[in-house]
């Protein structure tokens, strides 16, 4: 027979055991509603901006299919790459499952750049032809179809509850039709008829559509691997999670934390894209100190020779276009992008994949045309301020070698001009935009 007092031992043993299990369990809520609260908090931000984003270049777009001067062209272009960057950045963190939004991230990647050509167009020709026209219209009109899109989705995808069941939904590869995603997949068939651009830019399809000669033949790596390599170069105190496969040219692995996105490439293992988000207290460091600490991250990942070129500043992030210097050719085409926090110095941003698409081992020829002759076929209303052999890109997806001269102009504008080295062809010709905030290649 059991005594009574120990009867009331055991009675106790397991009212402790309970009150224990029950603060456990009540703690562990806590941390899972906190966890929760963050996420939804992110996705809401992320929807906002990707909101917000759309919007703004809807708005752009209508006025650029009536404007005629080169300067509006080049300030509205400017406003819409801008917006278009931050519009990527925001969707790449929404739950969208494995929908397939290629269509969406082009048009993203291609619309300030087309406006860009189109400016450079009427500063030469002094005119938009017909065709720019129509293409500039069809792009308003996309603009205009995915901010609806977006605007009615937002009804409800900007409410923390519905982005709390989108993170349940994507977890067990569920996605509801009233859903962001399903508004997106929707969005995507929409644009099927999105027509091919075919203009002088770093976005267009025929460069978008180039095998990258890096990821080609390499070792297919294991998503282990690949989140491995994701915490090498994200560093310390991460918590990324494998987040989905990005099909494309580049197949990637993305991870996400709740400030950090990034892509591994799945043969290979290169970083293609990494993004942080923090706010950026005000600037302490100087260029040359965000230079080096760029200049380090690249060694870090085992990137040699890499020449620093231009450089823009947006929200705190200095941002450096590195080109690869291939003895004294400077290779726009192999070309890397590193956003530097202005206060810390901190790697916040990270872009390879025209190093990834373009860089390989080349053997060049000799020039066959002097230095002298190139700089004959020059304006006489150029003042060369500077010289170098650069590589370039054409507008049918290859490569050419040019001497690069700096010039002075008229009203105080930086020209860039492109003359061939085997023909004395006029290759190309850039206006340098250059402000407090950095410089912009027109």
């Amino acid at each position: 027979m059991i005594k009574k007092k120990s009867v009331v031992k055991i009675v106790s043993f397991m009212a402790a055991a309970l009150v224990l299990v029950t603060g456990y369990a009540i703690k562990q809520k806590g941390k899972s509603n906190y966890y929760l609260n963050m996420i939804k908090n992110q996705y809401t931000s992320s929807f906002e901006q990707l909101n917000s984003s759309i919007n703004n270049i809807s708005m752009a777009m209508q006025k650029v299919v009536y404007v005629t001067s080169a300067k509006k062209m080049n300030s509205l272009a400017a406003k819409i790459f801008s917006e278009a960057e931050l519009a990527k950045a925001a969707l790449s963190e929404l739950p969208i499952g494995q929908n397939d939004t290629s269509t969406i991230y082009r048009f993203l990647s291609q619309v300030g750049n087309y406006v860009l050509s189109v400016a450079k167009n009427i500063t030469t020709t002094n005119a938009v032809s017909q065709k720019q026209r129509e293409e500039l219209k069809t792009l308003s009109q996309t603009a205009n179809t995915v901010s609806q899109v977006i605007n009615d989705t937002g009804i409800e995808s900007n409410n923390p509850e519905q982005w709390a069941q989108s993170v349940e939904n994507k977890l067990n590869d569920v996605i509801d039709e009233s859903q962001l995603a399903a508004s997106l997949t929707e969005l995507e068939e929409n644009l099927s008829d999105y027509p091919t651009l075919i203009y002088d830019g770093p976005y267009s399809d025929h460069i978008l559509q180039k095998q990258p000669l890096m990821t080609a033949n390499q070792r297919e790596i294991s998503k282990n691997e690949a989140l491995k390599i994701a915490e090498k170069y994200v560093g310390e105190n991460n918590n990324l999670k494998f987040s989905e496969m990005q099909n494309g040219k580049i197949e990637t692995f993305r991870f996400t934390d709740n400030s950090t996105n990034i892509a591994i490439s799945k043969f290979g293992g290169y970083v293609v894209y990494m993004r942080k988000n923090r706010e950026i207290k005000e600037t302490d460091l100087s260029y040359e100190q965000m230079i080096s600490s760029a200049e380090k991250y690249l060694q870090s990942m085992k990137i040699k020779n890499m020449k620093a070129t231009y450089f823009y500043t947006d929200d705190g992030v200095c941002v450096i276009n590195f080109a690869y210097l291939d003895g004294q050719t400077i290779c726009y085409t192999d070309l890397i992008k590193v956003g530097v926090a202005t206060d810390t110095g901190e790697i916040m941003l990270l872009e390879t994949t025209g190093y990834l698409t373009n860089h390989t081992s080349r053997a060049f020829h000799s020039p066959q045309k002097t230095l002298e002759e190139a700089k004959a076929k020059l304006s006489s209303e150029l003042e060369i301020k500077g010289h170098s052999i650069a590589l370039i890109p054409t507008d049918a997806g290859g490569e050419v070698r040019c001497y690069e001269f700096l010039c002075n102009g008229q009203n105080g504008l930086e020209i860039l001009v492109y003359i061939n080295l085997q023909t004395l062809e006029e290759e190309q010709l850039y206006i340098l935009l250059k402000s407090d905030g950095g410089t912009l290649v027109k």
